[in-house]
């Protein structure tokens, strides 16, 4: 999984925005709540072999490189945007060894890659 290196900066006036954008959430889940249908689901998958691997930051990226062949960390540019993006590799989930790799505290990245080993291939890299 990679992560792209954002910064953001609060504008004035961003509270009223950040009060109104929860009334409306509120608003929009007490009138759709009840007109929703629901979806049940039960998913059951077992992972056979699965290795849980957890490497700090560098270590991270260093396995990074000696499986997969590229930096860990590295500047992107898109068409449409002048300045290039920093992507940055904050876990994986190695297929053909069926291992995943995160920093011990990350139930974000880790949760997403747990879900490539259960799901599979779910996106484009």
């Amino acid at each position: 999984m990679i992560h792209q290196s954002k910064h953001v900066t609060d504008s004035p006036g961003s509270s009223t925005i950040s009060r109104l954008s929860i009334a409306s959430l509120a608003l929009i889940a007490l009138c759709g709540g009840c007109s929703a249908q629901r979806t049940h689901y039960n998913e059951k998958h077992e992972i056979k072999n699965l290795t849980v691997v957890f490497l700090d930051e560098q270590s991270l990226h260093e396995r990074w490189k000696q499986i997969v062949g590229t930096d860990a960390v590295r500047f992107q540019s898109y068409s449409n945007n002048a300045v290039p993006l920093l992507k940055t590799v904050k876990g994986f989930y190695d297929f053909a060894s069926n291992t995943l790799y995160c920093q011990k505290w990350d139930f974000e990245v880790c949760g997403h890659e747990l879900h490539h080993a259960a799901l599979g291939r779910f996106h484009q890299e």
